[in-house]
């Protein structure tokens, strides 16, 4: 991997030979000697090689260099060739997966952006992608769910979210004083688990009010999914997990319930895949939901976008899998991401997404007429995944700074100069040209927004200084070229973001 130096005067990249001094047997300075005394026979690109310490120092041709860059950039070969990365291969990735009877909030957006963008690197790559949205549509909440609804509602308010999540945040403020109310839950949901027919016509009506609700939200994120086959479906395919765990004689009983101890895999808390009650967890559930995905979609990679906090669930999940016999574990992937701090649907403390895209949507009417909900999705991905957030108004909504705007803007302006020198945009002009693999390697979508942000700074820097009316022949059609690269790198990252590049602004 390729590395700037510190001084300019030290070249323009830096190859560190560290890696290859086990390998070599040789200390790293002795390797950068040899192959800065090898390169300097082959320069191609190149106008000096030389050794420092365990680096070798490269100088490049920089007309020559540009040239190459922006040719490559521009040419139309490029840019409609697939990439073959990913080629004959699949990857599945579960992303978003909201549970039903509560409206989107601001909670849910950084899965759904950083999912949504990694399915669209991804694609770029060459991969057949499968975006699964595992829908939260079973569990004891619902139990909860219903009482709320057949103690404080009206039928009606089935069919309406945040009725639901109303019905739902007042079931929480009275249980706690009232144990008749907490024992209706439980009863709803043994109900529903039994295949009692006025409980599950009450969940299936829930369920499809909020996927309804959910796809109205996707479509304004441009968010798409193959699959919404939530943790309902896999009711029937948990029996062959359990009965698997007992085949292997991996699964033991603990104080009526069943577990598998993962004490000799470095994880101390065990995997409880059955309650003393008989009834089954979030855990066995995802066992079977990854089993029918690699034998469904015959999957190459499994990537689960979910917040930091499940971080040992998904410790458990991979283990599981692989003392079950499954190979392709080590193929599991878990994308962690920080929460955004002080939101609690049963508190009823929460920022609804709706309502953000809407407030933002009405600040920005006369300023880019709709396109503000892109604003949204690049303050999460120029944002490493990892680290917890506070939500903020005023941020989550600015046009000022590194923000989608700024960049969609720089997109607008290279357009506007193509379009009045003569040169028209290429209409076919595809998003293959992915510039920071780093993106699909880290699975962290703001290593290609942080680049974007940083080629729209410096372009917006060289209005001024690299003018193209007025100019000489040789020397406008040069900085076109440069433009026109620019401009088209721009589109495609912009694009794999999930953001539309504008002609005008």
């Amino acid at each position: 991997m390729l590395t700037v130096p510190p001084k300019p005067d030290m070249g323009d990249f830096a190859f560190p030979c560290f890696t290859l001094a086990k390998k070599w047997r040789k200390a790293p300075p002795l390797i950068a000697q040899e192959i800065a005394e090898k390169a300097s026979g082959d320069l191609d690109l190149l106008c000096g090689a030389k050794a420092l310490g365990g680096y070798v120092n490269l100088s490049v041709d920089r007309a020559r260099f540009a040239d190459a860059v922006l040719r490559e950039a521009t040419s139309a070969a490029r840019r409609t060739a697939a990439c073959e990365d990913g080629a004959g291969q699949t990857i599945a990735i579960d992303y978003s997966s909201p549970n039903i009877a509560k409206p989107f909030h601001v909670g849910h957006l950084r899965s759904t952006i950083i999912g949504g963008a990694l399915v669209r690197i991804f694609e770029v790559l060459g991969y057949k992608v499968i975006g699964i949205n595992h829908v939260g549509d079973w569990g004891t909440q619902f139990g909860r769910q219903i009482a709320g609804l057949m103690r404080f509602g009206k039928p009606e308010d089935a069919d309406d979210l945040m009725s639901l999540n109303r019905l739902y945040v007042k079931f929480h403020e009275v249980a706690d004083s009232d144990p008749e109310l907490v024992e209706e839950a439980r009863e709803w949901f043994r109900r529903q688990e039994s295949g009692d027919h006025v409980a599950l016509a009450l969940w299936r009506r829930i369920r499809d009010t909020s996927l309804d609700y959910f796809k109205r939200i996707y479509e304004r994120l441009g968010v798409r999914f193959d699959s919404y086959t939530g943790e309902s479906f896999f009711n029937d395919k948990m029996d062959v997990v359990i009965e698997e765990a007992r085949a292997k004689d991996l699964a033991t009983v603990s104080d009526g319930a069943l577990i598998i101890d993962l004490s000799e895999e470095g994880i101390d808390t065990p995997a409880l895949l059955e309650k003393a009650d008989g009834t089954t967890l979030y855990l066995t559930r995802d066992v079977a939901a990854a089993r029918y995905r690699h034998d469904t979609y015959g999957c190459d990679r499994i990537v689960y976008v979910v917040a930091s906090g499940q971080s040992l669930h998904f410790r458990q999940l991979f283990t599981v899998l692989k003392m079950l016999g499954h190979a392709w574990s080590e193929d599991c992937v878990h994308v962690n991401f920080g929460l955004v701090q002080g939101m609690s649907t049963r508190k009823g403390n929460v920022i609804y997404l709706e309502e953000l895209l809407d407030e933002a949507r009405d600040r920005a009417l006369a300023y880019m007429r709709g396109q503000i909900e892109k604003r949204l999705e690049l303050e999460d991905e120029e944002t490493v995944a990892e680290a917890d957030y506070r939500f903020d108004w005023d941020l989550a909504i600015s046009f000022e700074g590194d923000t989608g705007p700024y960049l969609m803007s720089a997109h607008a302006r290279i357009a506007g100069i193509l379009r009045n020198c003569g040169l028209e945009p290429d209409p076919d002009a595809g998003v293959s040209p992915l510039v920071e693999p780093e993106a699909h390697r880290l699975y962290e979508p703001s290593v290609l927004a942080n680049y974007l942000l940083e080629l729209a700074r410096g372009l917006h820097a060289s209005y001024t200084v690299l003018r193209v009316k007025g100019e000489e022949a040789g020397k406008a059609q040069a900085r076109l070229l440069l433009f026109t690269a620019v401009k088209q790198v721009l589109r495609s990252g912009l694009t794999i973001l999930g953001i539309r590049p504008l002609e005008r602004m």
